[in-house]
């Protein structure tokens, strides 16, 4: 368990957790999946899909509040992305600002690298 690199991390069950510019948190990519084992530039397989209810958070942390509309009600989002040579490529069916776009695997924000996290 630890960072790998200035992009990636390993997590206690073994998989690998990564940041999502388009959801402003860490996703896990699980560690049954394919691997190229190319850390510089990985493909990881299949897609990664996370649906659920958009959070709120701040520095990267979630608040413990959800995202509501103007009428109260919580609101749903998707991610979905698959990860080819080092790139993250969003899907048609993303929520947020980076629908349709492919975007190199960012590195881990402040906060998510081995000097500032110490225990996942």
């Amino acid at each position: 368990m630890g960072q790998i690199n200035i992009k990636l991390r390993r997590v206690q069950d073994g998989g690998i957790a990564h940041w999502c510019p388009g959801c402003g948190e860490i996703h896990i990519l699980p560690s049954s999946w394919y691997f190229d084992g190319n850390l510089e530039s990985p493909t990881f397989r299949p897609s990664f899909r996370h649906n659920g209810l958009q959070r709120v958070f701040i520095d990267g942390k979630w608040t413990g509040e959800w995202r509501r509309d103007a009428t109260g009600n919580t609101i749903p989002y998707t991610c979905h992305y698959n990860v080819v040579a080092g790139e993250l490529q969003f899907c048609n069916d993303c929520t947020h600002a980076l629908v349709n776009q492919k975007v190199p695997i960012p590195d881990l924000p402040a906060g998510f690298t081995d000097e500032e996290l110490s225990s996942w």
